[in-house]
């Protein structure tokens, strides 16, 4: 295959959009779509290679697996142990112990799934040590399919196999643009919402193969098309932002960027390609791999160590590390490996690859086994340090996701023998009582269900916000929902078009004989963080205390006096008040008993959400 030097120049721009964008997105708020440019230069570059092979009668999926592997997993596995070091040494139970659900699923490409049942990638991503390899899960799913298609399609005419593979990309991109509205969490993460993009790239690498003389033709329409993508590029970097809904439509932007540069290649004196092929870039864009993969450790365990990377030392210290440590891995792993200077047999290969995974899976699981290691630290501090491993912090389990991804709600449990099924619907302080209340659902023979984005049951000015309770509504009456439980913080309910819109959702449940639970917001407050406390005295933590009356004022008798009035005009609502439990009269508490309550300053772990479990049993009765 001929080296073209300003696909790696492309290159080069997709992992410093990346790097800048994690660095600060305020420098690049766009810069997340250097994924997408990758996605589509990997998917050109390997269905040249696969059309070539096919050619020759050369290819086979033996070949091309371990070609992946040689290309792939080498520099991961040096990433991967040294971050399980780094995180042995620095990352506290909770953090330690999330990095080893991702760690133990690398080998089997299914982190992306790992992800996408934490949450959104955008929000708490700065904890996530390996958060940025849910882009070679999805890129290494992509190939476990399109090969085959590739060879299944080699005995077929150039038109109805064109057509298969483009049916492919537009199924998948439909599918990226719908899923994105109701799942952006699911669009995000998973491969039928990303197939396009590494697919589109296959359809530039088959063009180029069909007519690539005709491509050529017209020389200055090609540099012109290719100039004005590199704009576009440049625009979409600096435009798009984290709150546009991501891939779906926005997705078009990078995508359609990086076909028109990979097919339209331009004259090497073209001030576009000289761009491109500049020295510097070239060079970025062959340790562009190992770039992407060590960046993002290092600015996370910065992160971790309070370091702020956009200062003038660390700022310099990150792009030395990174630059260094890609330049090592391509330099003494990579190209050694892949050239079969190292590990030239295939059996070599595939023993130090599955000895280092197995290492690798079996520190995950003793990390899991033990609480995140937490015997590292004092034994008065564990309960502190586990109290968020002894939490509920997902919505929805990515079954039930996949169950409907056109769902505003997934399902706890389901059965259609349930008489009783209630609804929690609210944001992460609904989410806190999943647990508790999946066991009183399990215990009463109750169907259970949540609303899967994690947002507050008002309607807001958003025009999602409005589609999704209206979705959410409807969903109600599909389900045949008996109750429904309101948990959410409150804060600016006070304002009367707020309440008013509550009050009218609750008024249209109630007029549907549906029970209505409204659930007052637990103490908040820095002092009853369990990490607060834990900083406070390493040795001996105690649970710290806010004032009631400080609790009442910032928002406790604000909500029960909105509710209260809610509870006079319609029937069938009930008010569940936590305060008693977490407050005496005149402190509110982070535990009891040696109990820890709470997983950080405004959620309650399991163990909170447990000691409140009676408040809420009358909805299961």
């Amino acid at each position: 295959m001929t080296y073209r030097k300003d696909i790696d120049g492309l290159r080069a721009i997709a992992v410093l959009s990346v790097i800048f964008f994690h660095l600060n997105p305020s420098w690049a708020s766009g810069g997340f779509i250097g994924v997408d440019i990758f996605f589509v230069i990997s998917g050109y570059l390997i269905t040249n290679q696969i059309r070539k092979d096919l050619a020759v009668n050369k290819f086979t999926l033996k070949k091309f697996y371990l070609r992946r592997i040689r290309r792939i997993v080498p520099p991961l596995l040096a990433m991967l142990i040294t971050t399980s070091c780094l995180a042995w040494l620095i990352l506290e139970p909770e953090d330690i112990r999330s990095f080893v659900y991702s760690l133990i699923v690398q080998p089997f490409s299914l982190q992306n799934l790992v992800f996408l049942s934490e949450g959104d990638y955008f929000r708490g991503a700065e904890t996530k040590v390996l958060l940025h390899t849910w882009s070679l899960a999805v890129e290494e799913q992509f190939y476990l399919f399109w090969p085959i298609l590739l060879l299944i399609s080699k005995r077929l005419a150039f038109k109805p196999f064109l057509a298969i593979v483009f049916a492919v990309v537009l199924g998948s991109f439909y599918l990226s643009a719908t899923i994105t509205i109701t799942q952006p969490q699911a669009a995000f993460f998973l491969i039928f919402t990303r197939a396009w993009e590494l697919g589109l790239g296959g359809i530039a690498a088959i063009l180029c193969e069909r007519g690539s003389e005709k491509i050529k033709l017209n020389p200055r329409l090609n540099e012109v098309l290719v100039g004005l993508s590199i704009l576009a590029l440049v625009g979409a970097v600096f435009y798009l932002d984290s709150s546009i809904p991501f891939p779906g439509t926005a997705a078009m932007i990078p995508v359609f960027v990086a076909f028109v540069i990979v097919l339209f290649e331009v004259s090497p004196t073209s001030p576009v390609r000289i761009l491109l092929a500049s020295r510097f870039l070239v060079w970025v864009g062959l340790i562009s791999y190992p770039m992407y993969l060590w960046h993002w450790p290092l600015l996370v365990f910065m992160n971790h160590l309070h370091i702020k990377s956009t200062e003038t030392i660390p700022f310099l210290f990150f792009w030395v590390a990174t630059f260094g440590l890609a330049s090592v891995s391509y330099q003494l792993l990579e190209k050694p490996i892949r050239q079969k200077r190292w590990l030239a047999s295939t059996s070599r290969l595939l023993t130090v690859v599955l000895m280092c995974f197995a290492l690798l899976i079996t520190f995950g699981i003793h990390i899991v086994a033990t609480d995140g290691a937490a015997y590292r630290f004092e034994a008065k501090s564990r309960a502190f340090l586990t109290a968020r491993i002894q939490s509920y912090t997902k919505r929805c389990d990515v079954s039930a996701l996949l169950a409907d991804l056109h769902s505003p709600i997934c399902s706890h449990r389901e059965e259609s023998s349930d008489k009783q099924r209630l609804l929690l619907w609210g944001n992460s302080h609904a989410s806190m009582f999943i647990p508790m209340l999946k066991q009183l659902a399990s215990q009463n023979m109750t169907s259970f269900y949540i609303n899967t984005k994690n947002s507050r049951p008002l309607v807001e000015n958003s025009a999602d916000n409005k589609d999704e309770h209206r979705e959410i509504m409807l969903k109600i009456k599909e389900k045949s929902i008996t109750d429904v439980v309101f948990a959410s913080t409150w804060n600016g309910l006070d304002n009367p078009i707020l309440e008013q819109q509550f009050t009218n959702t609750v008024g249209e449940l109630s007029s549907q004989n549906i029970r209505v639970w409204l659930v007052v917001d637990i103490p908040g407050g820095d002092a009853l963080d369990p990490i607060t406390a834990f900083t406070k005295d390493r040795n001996n933590p105690q649970v710290g205390s806010i004032l009631l009356s400080t609790f009442n004022a910032n928002s406790r008798l604000s909500e029960l006096s909105i509710f209260k009035r809610i509870v006079e005009k319609y029937p069938n609502v009930h008010i569940i008040d936590p305060t008693k439990v977490f407050c005496d009269s005149i402190q509110c508490w982070g535990g009891r008993k040696n109990e820890v309550w709470y997983r950080d300053a405004t959620h309650l772990n399991n163990a909170g959400a447990q000691a409140v479990s009676d408040l809420f049993a009358p909805a299961f009765q």
